[in-house]
């Protein structure tokens, strides 16, 4: 979803901009200098201060990008790319009620562009998820896909938050409607998630045993195998499937540099077969790889004390 987001304001920077940007491959710094010697010789435009921003926020100078994003709006306060992107930015610094402002602000804005609008509202869907509204973020996510049905991304939130709202049959229509309008590989795999999570263990096992016999990386699908034999009551059959998971995964996990969905499939195998501090080491290296928002739920009952424990205590 964010990374849908930041493709869509980059590119429209790339459009806009009338001078040609330096090669990618030069970096965001060089690009900083460039901005910053630009606005010296010429004076500070919104488009500017916001291309700059841009290129903060992917160094991660967050501080740096708010502070000529809130410039950029002073300037050109009827922009709605600059409104997304200091509210995208704020929710990075972890001010996610700036964000929410910012955003709502944002969206009272006129726009030609739906697709804008639609960003907009994607995003505060993203920011009221993190605040347990999921309510209210899958109505915004609803009213985007309204406007704007082509982005798989999309759909793969709302089906995260009608997860989190156990509205299982609403989020199956809903992931089937994403696959028809883009037919991304991704929801097909977000189907067989849902599905074992609304219980059809049978429905999703037709699906896995295809994708076994067709995949070279076996470990995610047999962590889903698992997960509907252990929903069919075949725990022993499940935990073999785990075990080979984890093999699997070792076999292409670089310890050097660990890439983040591998360290999830194994911190969840580790789980899913009950041992816990495997689990929680491969959660926390994920999430000092980057993986915060996706494990926060996880290290938080994992690091919660078990009822013995906690009676043990003096």
């Amino acid at each position: 979803m964010r990374r849908t987001v930041t493709s869509l304001w980059v590119a429209s920077l790339l459009c806009s901009a009338a001078p040609p940007r330096i090669a990618a491959h030069e970096g965001p710094e060089h690009e900083i200098e460039e901005l910053t010697e630009r606005m010296k010789k010429h004076g500070e435009s919104a488009e500017l201060l916001a291309e700059r921003a841009v290129e903060y926020r992917v160094l991660g100078k967050l501080a740096e990008a708010t502070k000529d994003l809130e410039s950029a709006v002073a300037l050109d306060p009827g922009s709605l790319t600059i409104h997304r992107e200091l509210g995208r930015v704020l929710f990075l610094a972890e001010k996610a009620t700036d964000a929410l402002a910012i955003v709502t602000r944002g969206l009272s804005l006129e726009s030609d562009e739906p697709t804008d609008l639609a960003s907009l509202q994607i995003l505060r869907a993203e920011i009221l998820r993190s605040q347990n509204d999921h309510k209210k973020a899958l109505a915004d996510c609803d009213a985007a896909l309204r406007l704007h049905k082509q982005n798989p991304e999309w759909y793969l939130l709302r089906s995260d938050i009608l997860r989190r709202l156990k509205m299982h049959q609403d989020r199956l229509a809903g992931i089937e409607i994403g696959i028809k309008e883009t037919g991304a590989g991704v929801l097909e795999i977000e189907r067989v998630e849902a599905l074992i999570d609304a219980g059809h263990f049978i429905a999703a096992l037709m699906i896995i045993e295809t994708e076994l016999e067709d995949s070279r990386i076996k470990g995610s699908w047999l962590i889903r195998r698992a997960r509907a034999l252990l929903g069919l009551g075949r725990k022993t059959e499940a935990d073999e499937d785990l075990k080979v998971a984890l093999e699997d995964i070792a076999t292409r996990l670089n310890p050097k540099t660990p890439d983040v969905p591998s360290l999830l499939d194994k911190a969840f195998a580790h789980e899913l077969l009950g041992e816990k501090k495997d689990a929680l080491r491969a959660y926390e290296e994920a999430r000092d790889k980057g993986a915060a928002d996706v494990v926060k739920e996880k290290l938080k009952i994992l690091q919660e004390p078990t009822a013995t424990q906690t009676a043990r205590k003096p």
